[in-house]
């Protein structure tokens, strides 16, 4: 058992995921006169490598106020089984990643009314980000975590977000970001703006419509390859499954030229967000047939 300051006395469960920071377990806390969920996440790393999970906490911090990113209780420091870690206690989502819910639909994209709310959701979260100044840099399906019964998208993983105008050894340091989801400025000129964050958001709604990632190849096969298209080509958004309200939608995300690309708070005054029009075409056209076909009627009727 541990405690910190707050003062927050939790427990540490099982394992549910790990990364290059190291690894999220869950946690119970045990003392009700805090204000914190009697279930959370803690995110830990050996204190001799944790210093990108501090700069996380100081950014989450930022915005504890934003309903569309994940809260921060705290941090503190333990020493389990002969190592000391730094422990950042995390807002539990009990329903996964948003990866994680594209992958139950057997990567045939999310239903209509999803798309629209998570898509919404993670706007919300953007725009309150660049609002302050801030630029995630990480956007995509495995960074949105689906959280409470309402399945509430909230952005996590703030492990690249930085202060827009603050220089950085871009150059040195590489490309930043999952080359997947990285802009086309990024590839090209290291640039890393708010743009950066609407273009992988738009690579993030065409993975939900489609089930499919807005490039054909695959990251983990052929990087350079991947970040050539990037650079030098164009998204191909001829999809059966794309209604015209969110191709449109999706080119205001994804065109080339960053300057072009709108904002959150522009894309959220979108119609693709407030139309009645299905995001995708082929349910639609399903449901025209159910209720147009004149044999299925018969049928009904002389049974």
């Amino acid at each position: 058992m541990a405690a910190i300051s707050d003062p927050i006395l939790w427990t540490r469960g099982k394992t549910i995921g790990n990364g290059s920071f190291g690894i999220v377990t869950l946690a119970t806390t045990t003392n009700s006169s805090v204000d914190v969920p009697s279930t959370i996440a803690v995110k830990s790393a050996l204190f001799s490598r944790s210093k990108s999970l501090q700069k996380e906490r100081e950014l989450l911090h930022e915005f504890q106020d934003c309903d569309h990113v994940i809260r921060c209780f705290g941090a503190d420091v333990t020493e389990e089984d002969g190592k000391i870690l730094y422990n950042m206690l995390l807002e539990y989502a009990s329903g996964g990643s948003l990866a994680d819910r594209i992958g139950q639909n057997s990567r045939q994209g999310l239903r209509d009314f999803e798309v629209k709310q998570y898509a919404k959701s993670i706007l919300l979260g953007l725009s309150d980000i660049h609002g302050r100044g801030f630029v995630h840099l990480d956007i995509k399906p495995d960074n949105i975590l689906l959280v409470g019964t309402e399945r509430v998208a909230k952005i996590a993983d703030f492990g690249f977000a930085k202060k827009v105008g603050v220089k950085s050894q871009k150059r040195k340091r590489g490309l930043k970001g999952t080359p997947m989801y990285m802009a086309p400025e990024s590839v090209l000129d290291n640039e890393y703006g708010p743009e950066a964050d609407i273009w992988a958001f738009g690579c993030t709604v065409f993975e939900m419509v489609t089930g499919k990632t807005v490039w054909d190849c695959s990251e983990a096969d052929n990087v350079v390859y991947l970040l050539c298209k990037i650079g030098m080509g164009s998204p191909n958004l001829q999809n059966k499954r794309l209604s015209k309200v969110a191709e449109d939608f999706l080119r205001k995300c994804l065109v080339k030229e960053s300057r072009s690309r709108w904002t959150a708070d522009m894309l959220l005054k979108h119609p693709f967000l407030s139309s009645d029009d299905n995001v995708v075409v082929r349910e639609q056209k399903q449901t025209r047939k159910k209720e147009l076909n004149p044999l299925l009627f018969i049928r009904y009727l002389c049974r």
